[in-house]
């Protein structure tokens, strides 16, 4: 009987293994090293990343220290080993650049992006497959046709390398911008198509072309697509959402993440396409999940960037000699291989984006992105080889060109977008979101809105649907219920049924979700764990009696760790039909204070509303106006300074901030009489927020202003949970 182990593969010897962990060690801390020296004279990492596997490779180590370079890479199954680890670093980073994709902007840029990749990918062809013809014979693999040759030399001078293309934009901090994402989005074209005339010249190659099997993979990838949309992203959304009713486990999510990657890339290359692919789709999908736990992409972006994705460059460059080229006329072709190619990429791109609608320098930049061949270039030229197409010193010039347009690309990115003003539109998103990554509020993306209906949470509905525009607000409506099923069963007939149809009124896009509960608040906090940013709730006067808030909002603000806006809005006040437009916000050098001034800011600033930030020194009791302290006088000086850091970040918002320092025996008074004396329409407070006996305590200061205030009030807090 045959035994279960020798169904497997002899494992990797001691002295194998030895090899293996230093040179992991050496190609990361060398990869770092370099990339590091990139970055400190302004170059983007991924250069160093690839110039650290030419050094260790054997162009230069291979000829310096030949021992040494034979006992790090001379073993077969080690460097079997380092190559799957350096593809996984790729499908790891692809999936981090899909967190980058916006498919918004592409949606927006499509037309720009399908005629960039016609324009750039035809030309490319022609041009490269022309100068392949005129080749010399010695870059030929023995046997092989010049037509086949002709086609795998020009497939493999005009795809694009999406990772390499992904990180040089990371890099050079443009990944945001729209000629950015128009490339990111060609970059994944032109790879789908280029693996599509891989497939077909490996085929031509073995004589062994089959158009049926073509049209099989083509159908394949686009089942593929339709299945990650109908049945993937639904399974990945209830995954994650079961991780986090279980506590929010990172682990879980990024097993999660992890898995998905890989599958989707197993399936895409099973298709005959690359893993890359299918990771990078995923990497999409898990960026537009409603349930997401946002240490997830975190952890894979610091694991991908300080060990997956310098092994896969300094593999890259690792597998090149340049010593291969040792006569004058490979040499001249080699040097006349990576001009062309940048040219003709730059050149087609330029000619389809500008027919398209794309300012010059903007299309320039796309061209000279798309035009770093990078890893796909390597692995296009890999397949010809080992196919006996290309003989090694044909492999050797397509392999230099793809290293060579990698290290151009980003100088030559770099040159056109540091001659181009961006348009206002544009200057004006990417403020606005460097404004709300930095942001304690404004970034919020997934917000909860529980509520039974009333004045207050429709108005608070109407706050958010102008602050949070983009945003995915969920509804949430609890019903009261006994344990007891037939309890339940009657809650039709219940009277007491929440009805939050007029604040789904003020959200047209909202999702509404009813629950029945025997502990509301209990059930509200168990929905914010499910991957929230904010929470938002109306609080009504009625029913607050001696409290500040009613006893189940009081209870949800007690348990749950996210940041919150508690708006509370006078009952005998009729709801105006436009935003406020003069607004009181009291700063101090509390923390949680900016969170209130971003919400106090960006509403005036959504219809030319005005703000007052306010700031009041307390002065000790029966001490004269005349009289101020040492004490007093710092307070005031302390007061200007954060009422100027107020008004120049309310100019960052785009709004003119009125700024008031005053002195007061009583600043909670002042506060509230500034804001019931004022004509303001809104009293946005920024607290912190502590559990006391069951209880959110805001702070007295707060606790009086809500009491004696007269008008709209907005709390704007962070629990000291969180």
């Amino acid at each position: 009987m045959q035994e279960v182990g020798a169904t497997f593969g002899p494992p990797l010897s001691e002295h194998q293994i030895l090899v293996l962990l230093v040179q992991l060690a050496l190609l990361v801390g060398v990869a770092r090293l370099f990339g590091f020296a990139m970055r400190a004279i302004g170059q983007p990492a991924v250069i160093g990343e690839l110039a650290a596997g030419i050094l260790l490779g054997p162009t230069v180590l291979g000829r310096v220290a030949p021992r040494a370079f034979d006992w790090l890479f001379g073993d077969q199954g080690v460097m079997s080993a380092t190559f799957a680890v350096a593809w996984l670093g790729v499908v790891m980073l692809v999936v981090v650049i899909g967190f980058e994709t916006d498919l918004g902007l592409i949606t927006r840029f499509r037309r720009v992006a399908l005629a960039t990749t016609a324009g750039g990918l035809g030309l490319s062809l022609v041009v490269n497959g022309a100068a392949a013809w005129q080749v010399p014979d010695s870059f030929v693999g023995a046997g092989a046709g010049r037509e086949v040759f002709a086609g795998f030399f020009a497939v493999a001078l005009s795809v694009s390398a999406l990772p390499v293309i992904a990180k040089i934009l990371q890099d050079l901090g443009l990944i945001r911008r729209d000629f950015a994402q128009v490339t990111l989005a060609v970059a994944v074209l032109i790879d789908t198509i280029g693996w599509l005339l891989l497939a077909a010249l490996a085929g031509l190659a073995q004589d062994a072309l089959e158009l049926g099997a073509l049209g099989e993979t083509v159908v394949g990838l686009a089942l593929f697509l339709v299945a990650v949309v109908v049945l993937v992203r639904p399974l990945l959304d209830r995954l994650f959402r079961a991780a986090m009713a279980r506590g929010g486990s990172v682990t879980a999510g990024f097993t999660i993440a992890i898995v998905a990657a890989l599958a989707a890339g197993a399936v895409t290359h099973a298709l005959g396409f690359e893993a890359i692919i299918g990771a990078f789709v995923i990497g999409i999908v898990l960026a537009g999940l409603r349930h997401q736990i946002p240490e997830v992409r975190t952890r894979m972006e610091t694991v991908t960037a300080a060990f997956f994705a310098p092994i896969f460059f300094v593999y890259s460059g690792l597998r090149v000699d340049f010593g291969l080229l040792d006569t004058r006329p490979e040499l001249v072709w080699a040097a006349g291989v990576v001009v062309i190619s940048v040219v003709a990429k730059m050149a087609g791109s330029f000619v389809g984006a500008k027919a398209s609608g794309m300012a010059s320098p903007d299309a320039i930049a796309t061209g000279a992105a798309l035009s770093a061949l990078g890893a796909m270039g390597i692995v296009a030229a890999l397949v010809g080889l080992n196919l006996g197409v290309l003989s090694d010193s044909g492999y050797t010039v397509l392999v230099t060109a793809a290293l060579v347009t990698t290290i151009l690309a980003p100088g030559l990115v770099r040159l056109v977008v540091s001659r181009r003003d961006m348009t206002g539109q544009e200057q004006e998103r990417l403020q606005r979101e460097s404004v709300e990554e930095s942001a304690q509020l404004l970034g919020a993306r997934r917000i909860l809105l529980p509520t039974r209906g009333g004045t207050s949470s429709r108005y608070a509905a109407r706050l958010v649907t102008a602050v949070f525009p983009q945003a995915e607000v969920t509804v949430l409506a609890v019903d009261p219920a006994s344990l007891r099923w037939w309890r339940r069963m009657l809650r039709r007939v219940d009277a007491d049924r929440a009805d939050p149809s007029d604040v789904l009124d003020e959200l047209p896009q909202a999702r509404s979700v009813h629950k029945i509960s025997p502990d509301p608040a209990a059930a509200i906090a168990a929905e914010a764990r499910l991957g929230y940013d904010l929470v938002v709730l109306g609080a009504s006067e009625h029913d607050r009696g001696s409290r500040m808030f009613s006893d189940v909002l009081e209870r949800v603000l007690a348990v749950i760790d996210l940041p919150t806006v508690v708006v509370r809005f006078p009952q005998d006040r009729p709801v105006p039909s436009r935003l406020p437009d003069r607004i009181l916000v009291p700063v101090s050098a509390a923390w949680s204070t900016r969170a209130a001034e971003e919400l106090a800011y960006s509403l005036a600033g959504i219809e030319g509303g005005s703000v007052l930030a306010l700031h009041v020194v307390n002065r000790p009791e029966g001490q004269g106006v005349m009289l101020e302290s040492p004490a007093v006088a710092e307070g005031m000086e302390a007061g200007r300074e954060l009422v100027a850091a107020a008004a120049r970040f309310g100019g960052q918002l785009g709004v003119e901030v009125t700024t008031e320092v005053r002195i007061g025996t009583n600043a909670e008074q002042e506060i509230v009489d500034h804001a019931n004396e004022g004509d303001f329409d809104l009293l946005v407070l920024g607290a912190s927020s502590r559990p006391l006996t069951g209880r959110p305590f805001y702070g007295h200061r707060v606790s009086y202003v809500l009491e004696h205030v007269q008008v709209p009030v907005a709390v704007v807090s962070f629990s000291a949970l969180s």
